[in-house]
């Protein structure tokens, strides 16, 4: 999927967990965005210098947060996070967290980050988010809610949901976003990478649009050396 290949006034959104503490192959990663040329791009597990890494490597503009310090704030580059990275600059960033009352020093602390993509055409707020882990069915649901409030409240007239949800089968945490007015599009499985079984990873749409495009990828050796996920592409028309 190329530039070539897209409809006129579409967007395309890439999500991917990138598994930073393994420290992924940067150049590999950057490879597998370049070729679906996407307008933003939605990471997570991923360290604030690797985000900046893969943004001049892309030649792009990046956003990055704080999820958790694995470790201690003294070995502050090992802390993990979410990025929004974009050929477009990023504009009114926002950071909020999702597991109140949950230390930042453990990984069970969650949290948003937002940002809105601007082009000559229009404009593209994108939530980017990484739900509780798995056997947390109820944290997730709240979380999920959390989001989505945020989402009702900025009230963008185009808004994509898009991470890591870690919900496999649950369409509880899914409709926590449809009084917002976004749907799940469907999708194949994104974890683990060298043989997807679960499906994890989402990019959650407004229900007015149209998808155009979708791909994950089938998984494989190739994409294991990188992360335990694969990425996904979703292309709209609003």
């Amino acid at each position: 999927m190329t530039t070539d290949d897209r409809a006129p006034g579409s967007w395309r959104i890439l999500t991917w967990n990138v598994r930073g503490s393994h420290r992924p192959d940067l150049a590999l990663v950057a490879e597998v965005i370049r070729e679906h040329a996407p307008d933003v791009v939605a990471l997570q597990e991923i360290r604030r210098g690797q985000a900046a890494v893969l943004a001049a490597l892309l030649g792009w503009r990046h956003t990055w947060a704080r999820k958790h310090h694995p470790y201690t704030p003294l070995v502050w580059w090992t802390s993990e996070g979410l990025a929004i990275v974009s050929p477009h600059p990023p504009r009114d960033v926002v950071r909020r967290t999702i597991s109140p009352g949950v230390s930042t020093w453990t990984f069970r602390h969650r949290i948003v980050v937002a940002a809105t993509i601007d082009r000559p055409d229009g404009s593209l707020r994108l939530y980017d988010t990484h739900l509780a882990a798995h056997r947390r069915p109820d944290e997730r649901i709240a979380q999920a809610r959390r989001v989505a409030d945020i989402v009702r409240a900025e009230a963008a007239p185009l808004a994509v949901v898009a991470g890591d949800l870690n919900a496999p089968g649950e369409p509880e945490v899914i409709r926590e976003f449809h009084p917002v007015g976004l749907r799940d599009p469907g999708g194949g499985p994104t974890n683990p990478s060298i043989s997807p079984r679960s499906r994890l990873d989402y990019v959650l749409v407004p229900e007015r649009s149209r998808v155009t495009h979708q791909w994950e990828s089938a998984g494989g050796e190739w994409w294991w050396q990188i992360s335990d996920h694969v990425p996904v592409v979703v292309e709209l028309t609003s």
